[in-house]
This record gives structure tokens, C-alpha cells and sequence, in this order.
């Protein structure tokens, strides 16, 4: 089995680990991919998310009460995530003489099923999710959600990041947009 906290990447210069520069890379995007452990194939899913991160990161997503993702959780709950963004500036000028841009943040943990039942923990999950997507934070469960929406928590054991060159701010997080063709 791969140990992924030893794993070196191909260009290390590129990798980020400052928690507050992974933190402004998760700000950027609203979804990503979940990975979930079938057979023969590793089950892939775009899902939009909310995270805090004190002492680990945690993720926060909204599902159906029932389906082939609470299936796979309950046989095996380790997972991944990843959350990219990416910049194409072919036909623009490039940028530190690059021809494409991203940022990227991997996380690797354990998830869990967050039901209604669990009040205080659903609503909280629930608001940092919306929060994140731009949304009100929920202030109480409604009937529908009750019916029909469970939380996943993803609770991150390992995270790691990384950039087409190397960044060493949370200023240069956000990649420099391409300007418009005139």
C-alpha cells in the first residue's frame, strides 16, 4: 500500500504545504472530485463542497439519503479529494513563460455520514457548505432536508498542494487572469 505522506512529487519546488496558501486555493473553487473505493474501478464524483480547517480540514458536502456513494462509504470510508483550477493562455501572452496555470489541493481521509439526527452537526455542516457556495448559512432543518439530504464529512489525514511554478504567498494564489484578445 502507498504511504502518500512520503510520496515525492516529480518537481517538489511546485508543491504548496502552507495551510493558509492551500487555505486561499481551496477559496477559489466551489467543487471537486470525491474519489471512492469500488470494483474495479475507483468511483469519481463532482460535488460542490464547504471545508473548515483547524486542527485537520475537514469537508463538508450534501447527498441523497441514499444511493451507490452511502454503499461505498459503509464498506470502505477512505477517500479522496481534489480540488484544481486551471488557466489555459494559449493565444494570450504567457505568464513567467508559462502557457497554462493551476493550482491544485489533494486531500486524503476518512468520511462519514452526517444524518439530520445529528442536529448540531448538520447545521453546521450544512451553512459552511453554503457559506462557501455563496449561499446563506441554514439556520434549521427542514422537513425536505430531513427526507431527502445527508452530509458527507471528509476529515483530511493528509493534504498537499501545488502549482504550476512555485508560489510562496497567498498573494500569488490567484493566477494572473489572461488579458482580453483585442
Amino acid at each position: 500500500m502507498t504511504d502518500h505522506t512520503t510520496l515525492k512529487m516529480h518537481r517538489e519546488k511546485v508543491r504548496v504545504s502552507d495551510k493558509e496558501m492551500l487555505c486561499a486555493i481551496l477559496d477559489l473553487e466551489e467543487s471537486c472530485s470525491v474519489a471512492l473505493h469500488d470494483d474495479p474501478y475507483p468511483y469519481v464524483v463532482p460535488m460542490n463542497y464547504g471545508y473548515t480547517w483547524d486542527d485537520k480540514l475537514i469537508f463538508y458536502f450534501h447527498m441523497a439519503i441514499e444511493g451507490h456513494r452511502i454503499e461505498l462509504i459503509k464498506k470502505n470510508p477512505l477517500v479522496a479529494v481534489s480540488v484544481s483550477s486551471f488557466l489555459d493562455r494559449v493565444g494570450h501572452p504567457s505568464y513567467r513563460n508559462e502557457t497554462h496555470d493551476y493550482r491544485s489541493v489533494t486531500a486524503y481521509g476518512k468520511a462519514e455520514i452526517i444524518t439530520p439526527e445529528q442536529e448540531e452537526e448538520y447545521l453546521h455542516g450544512m451553512s459552511v457548505l453554503c457559506l462557501h457556495t455563496g449561499r446563506p448559512a441554514v439556520k434549521r432543518i427542514t422537513t425536505e432536508m430531513r427526507n431527502r439530504l445527508f452530509l458527507l464529512k471528509i476529515t483530511a489525514d493528509i493534504v498537499t498542494g501545488k502549482a504550476q511554478y512555485p508560489i510562496s504567498t497567498v498573494e500569488e494564489v490567484p493566477m494572473p487572469e489572461n488579458p482580453v484578445k483585442a
